[in-house]
């Protein structure tokens, strides 16, 4: 079995590995596409220290089950699934008091365990997912980024017509804002690359503000001059923190959200002049399902960000050119990658 690993930080080499079945619950995937980000590469380049190496790296991808410990009602060989990055220690207050989802110390794919850019994995039962047949492998790598985008809602608690502004163009602003749009909330993206915001008013989006055009007049014209009732600032946006505060209304809920996060400082006189409760949201556990029926009920369309498929003799090369690209602090662009090819 093959896979790729960082051995230091800015490289990864092809390895060989083992992938055993290790309990009465564990089972194997043959792993068929894996997405490769931003968050990723940061995680590569030692953007965080808490990264542990050596370590396979890629937080998100789906496969098939080749083989299970024990019979499941639920799953078997041949279920095409999406695998949990994130897992609860089981250790931790949070988990020995039933609350998981609050866990202190989460074991995360591609951070602090063996990610997913390899060609087999072996985890716990309870970490796969099945996937309905209409949910495309290219659009059920996106699966975590919809469960982040449950838990941001769940964080905001939003209301109906209300003005969420999203901070950041990528392809997860487009995902959580066709998502409030499902919810009947009114997202505004700001970015201050004319390409993402063209990107995003392509899969539905209607209310897009650059960032470079005094987007809090803007937000205000377009909220009624209430400013937005809920903020949400996307770490790798590369847009300056001080816009988060600035477009919130008083007494707003901003949440900072990403899978990685440089650091940032917060402007916390304007934050405490408008008692804005600031929150942080990091994974999407305990959503996956509700992410699956939403893809499954086309509730979320990625066509426009439409990927070509990278083969595994490619890898190392593609991971090459993404790692100078973040270390010249150029745009990163996600690769998929075909994991049987």
């Amino acid at each position: 079995m093959i896979g790729w690993k960082v051995t230091e930080f800015g490289k990864i080499e092809k390895t060989k590995h083992q992938e055993l079945l290790d309990g009465l619950d564990s089972v194997k995937v043959k792993l068929t596409r894996a997405l490769i980000t931003e968050d990723d590469i940061a995680h590569i380049c030692g953007e965080d220290k808490n990264v542990q190496l050596p370590i396979i790296p890629v937080r998100h991808a789906v496969g098939q089950i080749t083989e299970t410990a024990q019979p499941h009602d639920f799953i078997s060989k041949g279920s095409r699934v999406v695998i949990s990055s994130i897992e609860p220690c089981g250790e931790c207050p949070a988990c020995e008091t039933g609350h998981p989802e609050n866990c202190y110390n989460f074991g995360i794919a591609g951070k602090n365990k063996e990610g997913f850019l390899k060609d087999f994995a072996v985890t716990n039962v309870s970490n796969v997912f099945t996937l309905p047949a209409s949910v495309k492998d290219a659009d059920a790598v996106y699966v975590e980024h919809v469960a982040l985008a449950l838990s941001i809602i769940d964080k905001l608690n939003v209301q109906k017509s209300s003005h969420v502004a999203i901070i950041g163009g990528s392809v997860f602003a487009s995902i959580l804002g066709q998502i409030l749009i499902y919810y009947q909330a009114v997202p505004i993206i700001i970015d201050d690359k004319e390409a993402n915001l063209r990107a995003v008013k392509k899969s539905g989006i209607y209310y897009t503000v650059s960032a470079s055009n005094k987007p809090e007049k803007e937000i205000s014209a377009l909220s009624g001059g209430r400013l937005a009732s809920s903020v949400v600032y996307l770490t790798r946006s590369g847009i300056s923190t001080d816009l988060a505060y600035k477009i919130a209304s008083h007494n707003a809920p901003i949440v900072f959200a990403g899978y990685s996060y440089p650091n940032l400082k917060i402007p916390m006189n304007i934050a405490m002049s408008k008692q804005n409760n600031t929150s942080c949201v990091n994974n999407g556990y305990g959503n996956y399902l509700a992410a699956i029926n939403l893809l499954a009920n086309k509730a979320i369309d990625l066509s426009v960000y439409s990927l070509p498929v990278t083969k595994m003799q490619d890898i190392e090369a593609e991971v090459g050119k993404m790692v100078d690209d973040f270390e010249n602090k150029k745009p990163v662009q996600n690769i998929l990658v075909n994991l049987l090819d």
